[in-house]
């Protein structure tokens, strides 16, 4: 089983948290309880509520233990600044980070991390709809 921290519990992040506790150990972090009560009562996880840009809710989320970590906040810069601590401190192996800003996605690139950008995939998505 793998260990994964799910920063972030909007549309994105309750999904898939509800989605990987099914066969995984899964860790969600969220400033909002209002987001963690979302996820219901068939998530089979742990939920954190507190700031990730915070060394210690990382730490009692299990980073040190981490195999992923999703950032999926709607703050770029969190994303980012978090996404490098984990890489960088933690030695998270996959650090998968949602950016909604196109032209930052070039700067975060460099950074060895995995980058997701809602609008390029469904570009993408609907380019192979026609094809």
């Amino acid at each position: 089983m793998k260990y994964i921290i799910i920063i972030g519990c909007g549309k994105s992040g309750k999904e898939l948290a509800q989605e990987l506790s099914k066969s995984e150990n899964v860790v969600a972090v969220d400033k909002s309880l209002r987001n963690l009560d979302t996820l219901g009562e068939d998530f089979n996880g742990k939920k954190v509520w507190a700031d990730a840009l915070d060394i210690n809710t990382l730490e009692e989320a299990g980073i040190k233990e981490a195999n992923a970590i999703f950032l999926l906040t709607g703050n770029d810069n969190l994303n980012l600044v978090v996404g490098k601590v984990a890489k960088r401190k933690y030695g998270v192996k996959k650090v998968v980070l949602q950016v909604n800003d196109a032209i930052k996605k070039k700067i975060f690139k460099e950074e060895g991390v995995v980058i997701i950008n809602r609008t390029q995939l469904i570009v993408e998505t609907l380019k192979k709809s026609i094809a």
